[in-house]
């Protein structure tokens, strides 16, 4: 929305500009539109500089792990790239299929021992803090960046981590 207040004031500005005849209506019409003009862009740059008009929030939530194959191949470290990146293979209870953590620089990922065999995912998502500000500048995009994710997994000492290609 803040975008197209800034076309719309800055057709105003340049038309009362080239258009419009000297007077006191044209130059307040000038100071107006330039105004409006400077603060949109000035509430575009600080919100994507600084987040301005956004908070985090931070949701958790956990669940039950079970091994991948068998408590010798319970979880797998798959390299990335040169190696020095990786992502943790898993599987949750319920499910056929494997899961593996996001490959970010936000992601971090902490192993340690203990029952019941669980992961605990920690997202820090930006929101909006109010509806003026979600008005003013989601431009239609509805999600917005992830600031950090934690992966906690809990296993038990009998379980052990496999390299996986």
């Amino acid at each position: 929305m803040i975008i197209v207040l800034l076309i719309i004031a800055t057709f105003v500005f340049a038309g009362t500009m080239i258009f419009s005849p000297g007077g006191l209506g044209r130059t307040i019409t000038v100071i107006i539109s330039g105004l409006i003009i400077a603060i949109s862009l000035a509430a575009l740059m600080l919100n994507n500089n600084y987040h301005w008009g956004l908070h985090q929030v931070t949701t958790t939530r956990s669940q039950s792990l079970v091994p991948l194959k068998s408590p010798e191949a319970a979880l797998g470290l798959k390299k990335l790239g040169t190696g020095s990146e990786h992502v943790i293979v898993y599987r949750v209870a319920g499910k056929s299929t494997s899961v593996h953590t996001v490959a970010a620089t936000t992601t971090k990922t902490k192993l340690t021992t203990g029952t019941p065999a669980r992961v605990q995912i920690k997202t820090t998502r930006w929101r909006f803090q109010n509806h003026f500000t979600k008005l003013m500048f989601s431009l239609g995009n509805r999600s917005l960046p992830v600031v950090q994710r934690q992966y906690r997994f809990t296993i038990p000492k009998t379980w052990h981590v496999v390299t996986v290609k």
